[in-house]
């Protein structure tokens, strides 16, 4: 299995490489598609080419970020083609990406982080988030939502998401000094707190989810990923499992 797919809308392609049928050695092995991890970059270029034949993708059209667990959310047009092919640095600075090109494909970087994917159908905007811990608590996915309607004139209503495959709750244990920080956040980050036998468990897919509700998308319209990137070893890098480790490539195109 070398891809987890987003298949409601038969006019986009959204999908999650696992770490499987790739060329990376360890601990990277064997899909990893990131450069910044220390794998061989060779490698990277390797695997890259198969998501490039499996997905009709030409090289210089899939458009990744140079992610920090910000905020900052980017535009994506034609003047970035290239951006992020041959290293992490050069891809476009941000955290979350969108576009109208039908000929550009969007991808984020992650292992144990939230991929969330956003397409407005009507407007013909196709989106990506990087949320991971970090970028959530600080609402990269709230804030991401609200800039499309505000600067883009999306409709809320005409976004529907998808929450791709990440860490979940049950594996994301937090100190007494992270759970004052998240209630002080307030209340929908308390939404995430989960308590049992003594521990503190943070969900953080459910955060998004809280986000892109608060923004206005419907329930209806948004659709959560079943896998665990811990719990599934053979299909997931996990930085919470293993450190060092390989990333995925989460990525979102028109077909």
């Amino acid at each position: 299995m070398g891809y987890i797919k987003w298949t409601q809308f038969s006019e986009i392609e959204a999908f999650t490489t696992t770490r499987q049928n790739g060329v990376s050695k360890q601990p990277f092995d064997s899909f990893n598609q990131a450069f910044y991890v220390g794998d061989n970059a060779d490698d990277v270029k390797h695997n890259r080419a198969q998501i490039y034949k499996d997905f009709r993708i030409r090289p210089l059209h899939l458009v990744t970020t140079h992610q920090s667990h910000s905020t900052v959310i980017a535009k994506v047009t034609s003047k970035n083609l290239g951006a992020g092919e041959t290293s992490f640095e050069s891809g476009v600075t941000g955290d979350a990406l969108y576009t109208y090109d039908k000929n550009i494909a969007l991808g984020i970087f992650h292992a144990d982080c939230v991929p969330v994917f956003l397409y407005a159908k009507k407007a013909g905007l196709i989106a990506i988030i990087h949320a991971g811990q970090i970028g959530t608590l600080k609402g990269v996915t709230e804030k991401s939502v609200h800039y499309l309607i505000d600067k883009e004139g999306i409709s809320a209503d005409d976004i529907h998401a998808f929450l791709g495959p990440s860490l979940s709750f049950s594996h994301n244990i937090i100190d007494a000094e992270m759970k004052a920080s998240v209630i002080a956040l307030g209340e929908d980050y308390i939404h995430g707190l989960k308590e049992t036998n003594g521990e503190t468990f943070l969900d953080i897919p459910l955060i998004n989810f809280i986000q892109l509700r608060n923004a206005g998308v419907p329930s209806l319209n948004i659709t959560l990923s079943e896998f665990c990137t811990y719990e599934n070893k053979d299909l997931f890098f996990s930085t919470k499992r293993n450190p060092l480790t390989g990333r995925h490539l989460s990525i979102i195109k028109f077909k």
